[in-house]
C-alpha cells in the first residue's frame, strides 16, 4: 500500500515538474522578444542602392538612401521594415517609407548622432522645378528661385537623368541634380563593418558537439525531478513493509 502511494507521488510530482518546465520556457521566450524588440529600435543602411520605398509592395521607388548612416525602425511586414529618416527637424522633417528587411543592419545599441546627413542643395539657375515624380512631364509643385536651398534626403536615376529627393516650402519634391549644386556627404564616423574574406580549407568532416538548447533554468529544474524521482523509488524500495523478510533457516524444523 505504502509503495504505491509513493510510486503515484512520484508520478505527480513528475508531471507538475515537467508543467513548470514548460512555463519557464515560453516565459523565457517571450522575454528574448521583447528585448528584441527595445533593441532594435534602429538599422544602418550598409550596402550601396539601398532604396526607401513608399509602400511594402516594393512598387514606388522612392529615393537611395545615404550608406552608412541610420533610420529608425517603426513596424515589420514579412520581408520588408517600415522606417523613418530625419528626426523631425524644422527643415529636415521625419518622412517614413520601407526598406527591405535583408538590405539593412539592425543595431545593437543606439546610434552616434548624427543619423542622417542634414545636407542642403543651392538653386544655381534662375529657377529649379520641384517636380512630384522624377520625371520632367511630372506635376510641378514648386518653383524655387535662384540660391535658394533645399533639404536633400536622397538620389534616384530615373531614364538617365538623376534626380534629388528634397524638402522645400513645405512639400517634398524631385528636382534634377542639372539645376542644384551636389551634395558633399562623408561617411558617418562610425566605421562600417569589415567584410572579410575567409579563406576555404578542406578539413576531414567531423560530427559536430551538439549543442543543448535548454536554458540553465531548465536544466536546473531537470536535475531536481531526476533527483526526486530517484528518492522516490529507493523510498519505494526500501521502506518497512516493503521489503521482503528473510527466512531464518535455524527457525525452520528440522
Amino acid at each position: 500500500m505504502a509503495k504505491g502511494l509513493i510510486v503515484i507521488a512520484a508520478f505527480l510530482l513528475s508531471i507538475a515538474l515537467c508543467t513548470l518546465i514548460l512555463i519557464s520556457g515560453f516565459a523565457e521566450a517571450k522575454t528574448s522578444g521583447e528585448a528584441l524588440a527595445e533593441t532594435a529600435g534602429w538599422a544602418r543602411i550598409t550596402e550601396e542602392g539601398v532604396y526607401l520605398y513608399a509602400t511594402d509592395s516594393d512598387e514606388h521607388r522612392c529615393f537611395v538612401l545615404e550608406k552608412s548612416y541610420y533610420v529608425r525602425l517603426i513596424d515589420k511586414s514579412e520581408r520588408m521594415w517600415r522606417v523613418s529618416v530625419m528626426e523631425n527637424d524644422a527643415d529636415f522633417p521625419r518622412i517614413t517609407g520601407w526598406v527591405y528587411a535583408s538590405q539593412v543592419k539592425l543595431c545593437d545599441v543606439p546610434p552616434v548622432a548624427p543619423y542622417y546627413p542634414t545636407e542642403r542643395l543651392t538653386v544655381t539657375g534662375s529657377a529649379a522645378a520641384v517636380k512630384l515624380s522624377p520625371l520632367p512631364s511630372a506635376e510641378t509643385v514648386l518653383v524655387a528661385t535662384n540660391s535658394q536651398r533645399l533639404s536633400y534626403y536622397g538620389s534616384i536615376t530615373s531614364y538617365g537623368d538623376k534626380w534629388y529627393y528634397v524638402f522645400c516650402g513645405d512639400v517634398m519634391g524631385y528636382v534634377n541634380a542639372s539645376s542644384v549644386t551636389s551634395p558633399v556627404i562623408s561617411l558617418h564616423p562610425t566605421p562600417l563593418p569589415q567584410q572579410t574574406t575567409v579563406q576555404t580549407v578542406t578539413k576531414p568532416q567531423e560530427t559536430p558537439p551538439s549543442k543543448s538548447s535548454s536554458s540553465p533554468a531548465s536544466e536546473i529544474l531537470l536535475i531536481v525531478f531526476v533527483a526526486v524521482l530517484a528518492v522516490g523509488l529507493t523510498l519505494a524500495l526500501f521502506l518497512p513493509g516493503n521489503v521482503k523478510k528473510k527466512s531464518n533457516v535455524f527457525e525452520q524444523d528440522i
